[in-house]
């Protein structure tokens, strides 16, 4: 059995059928029969099923293949999954294992922007926003129109085709998008503001490959008012931990988690566990914001540079991950 069916199997597991729809065997299918019979006529899963209905029907099918020699895992499988994955009133604990692709066929981008801020051209932009679910950043933007949906607004920046998506080895979390961001709709080095200038000249200088690095916030939704941003709080660095998390289980070749500034620190810190579990090297960073390198003289942005290249080291090297490790 393939790793992503380990992984789609467990997550059936988890809902118990009988305890939620019906007490034993007979019960459960029963009532998940009436969905299954239209199945098998239309070829299609019901539209009117719930998410507890289509949770049950992945549970008896699992049942069904870990008591039986049938092949369950099939069609009628992955339609169910599906439906749950694209259900409205699915909570984040619902969803299934996102399936992601073989990151050795993904074609990652070869053409970047040649100098900071290109977002400023709307061509550029615009042809950029036609790529937003090309295969390696489809399953990030998957989840951001999750996140969209979850939080009732359209004020999630989705993530920037020019980077690496699900094939990146280093996340820079910051901590939540400014309103450049929400100007192009994306997360970007490319974006029309000081802060990711900042950024792209720093990944140009060090020598840190765009499609190494994803960006990320800590809070992935705006948080300030049309006229002005405004700073992350800590009950809204606690409300965005689990889409981190969720985010972490869309990137098998991640190496290192880039913590930019003090609230995306302790964003991250909130989810030391899981990333000590999966192995990860997690690097402190001052933001790249010109406010702090102005006051520091440029000693943030220096301090900023020297971290990217620990992270670009790490990955260039073949370090192996080391469990935690915060500098």
């Amino acid at each position: 059995m393939t790793d992503r069916r380990d992984a789609e199997t467990e997550w059936a597991y988890s809902y118990s059928g009988y305890e939620r729809l019906g007490g034993e065997p007979r019960y459960l299918e029963a009532v998940v029969d009436v969905a299954r019979d239209e199945y098998r006529r239309t070829g299609r899963v019901p539209q009117w099923c719930g998410v507890d209905l289509l949770r049950g029907w992945a549970f008896l099918l699992h049942r069904a293949g870990r008591f039986s020699s049938a092949d369950v895992y099939g069609p009628e499988w992955d339609a169910v999954l599906q439906a749950v994955r694209e259900h409205p009133a699915a909570r984040p604990g619902d969803a299934p294992p996102e399936r992601l692709p073989d990151i050795a066929t993904l074609s990652l981008p070869t053409l970047f922007s040649v100098h900071p801020k290109m977002h400023g051209d709307d061509a550029f932009r615009d042809a950029k926003r036609a790529r937003w679910f090309e295969p390696h950043v489809a399953p990030v933007n998957r989840l951001v129109d999750r996140i969209r949906t979850e939080r009732g607004t359209d004020q999630v920046p989705y993530a920037d085709p020019d980077s690496g998506g699900i094939a990146a080895r280093v996340l820079l979390v910051m901590e939540s998008p400014g309103r450049k961001a929400l100007e192009s709709e994306m997360l970007s080095a490319d974006n029309d503001d000081e802060t990711a200038k900042n950024l792209w000249t720093t990944l140009s200088a060090v020598g840190l490959a765009r499609t190494s690095v994803l960006p990320w916030n800590v809070v992935p939704w705006y948080v300030g008012t049309p006229m002005k941003n405004a700073s992350v709080v800590t009950a809204q660095a606690v409300e965005g931990q689990p889409y981190l998390l969720r985010l972490l289980n869309l990137l098998p070749e991640l190496r290192v988690v880039v913590a930019i500034g003090k609230w995306a620190q302790l964003g991250v810190a909130l989810a030391a566990q899981s990333l000590r579990d999966r192995g990860l090297t997690v690097i402190e960073a001052p933001h790249p914001s010109p406010v702090p390198a102005r006051t520091s003289q440029g000693e943030s942005l220096r301090q900023f540079a020297l971290k990217l290249t620990e992270a670009r080291d790490i990955i260039a090297d073949g370090v192996a991950p080391t469990t935690g490790q915060e500098t």
